[in-house]
């Protein structure tokens, strides 16, 4: 990723149109960032187009025309410069998750992905884009992982891939900040 030489505020913009991609449906975090800072935004593109992230045959809208984040064409080279950043990450996630844990009293592998993916690569970059290749995102994700490891935590006793999906590390943190735990007594619900 070094060789593009983003500025924090093109690497920001970057994450937030993959954000507004069809793929993941969120422009409103684009529209918000742009409602409140001054960034000129044509500029931006303008400079990832010269550093080969977007593709030139991409019309950069004039000032004053509309701008559509989901038209917007990415450098395939840059995709998967991006892609082997978002398999560093995945890597480093899959190595901290327990490889196997016992559920009713059975031994079961943790770590297979291979129902919702169908190769690693396409599993670290779905852990990639959960955590929007945000490098403290993900580091903070690991330390909920050791805590949970640590505070046998029994969230961690479902798939990896599963796991990713409905960020469940965000329920690790609502139970290590004190919140989210549900106590359920089954003979008194009888």
């Amino acid at each position: 990723m070094e060789k593009y030489r983003l500025t924090a505020e093109e690497m920001y913009i970057v994450d937030l149109l993959f954000l507004s991609s069809p793929e993941e449906g969120h422009s409103e975090f684009l529209r918000s960032y742009l409602s409140f800072s001054d960034i000129d935004l044509r500029q931006v593109l303008v400079n990832l187009q010269n550093k080969q992230v977007i593709l030139k045959s991409y019309k950069i809208p004039k000032k004053g025309e509309s701008f559509d984040p989901e038209t917007v064409e990415f450098n395939k080279n840059f995709l998967n410069s991006y892609r082997k950043y978002s398999g560093e990450l995945g890597y480093e996630f899959f190595m901290e998750y327990p490889s196997y844990g016992l559920i009713n009293g059975s031994e079961v592998p943790l770590r297979n992905f291979a129902k919702k993916f169908n190769n690693e690569d396409d599993f670290f970059f779905a852990y990639g884009r959960a955590v929007s290749w945000n490098k403290e995102k993900h580091e903070h994700v690991l330390e909920l992982i050791r805590w949970a490891k640590e505070n046998q935590c029994r969230l961690l006793n479902m798939n990896i891939a599963d796991f990713v999906i409905s960020k469940t590390w965000l329920s690790i943190e609502d139970i290590k900040n004190g919140n989210g735990a549900m106590a359920f007594d089954i003979m008194t619900e009888l």
